[in-house]
């Protein structure tokens, strides 16, 4: 049985909040997610560091890596520092 779960990620960048969030948040963006199930639920950054960003989604387990894998290239420009990338998983 697939579960719908809550994925909270989070990353460091290279770039601004509001360079990330006009790519993240484009009909493109939002159409690469519906391709995986992937229901944005919260996207921001911390107060105590603004290269560090998260995303909450809800997705179907293993959706997340598949959508990475199919979007990398389109994922670069984001310039996301993938070393700093953290997935917590909550059912």
């Amino acid at each position: 049985m697939s579960r719908s779960i809550t994925n909270v990620i989070s990353f460091k960048i290279e770039s601004t909040f509001e360079e990330w969030f006009e790519i993240f948040d484009s009909k493109e963006a939002d159409r690469r997610h519906s391709e995986f199930d992937i229901k944005q639920i919260f996207r921001g950054f911390s107060k105590d560091d603004i290269k560090k960003f998260i995303c909450i989604n809800q997705v179907r387990k293993g959706n997340i890596q598949k959508f990475i894998q199919a979007n990398i290239e389109s994922i670069r420009p984001h310039k996301v520092d993938f070393l700093t990338m953290e997935e917590l998983t909550w059912i």
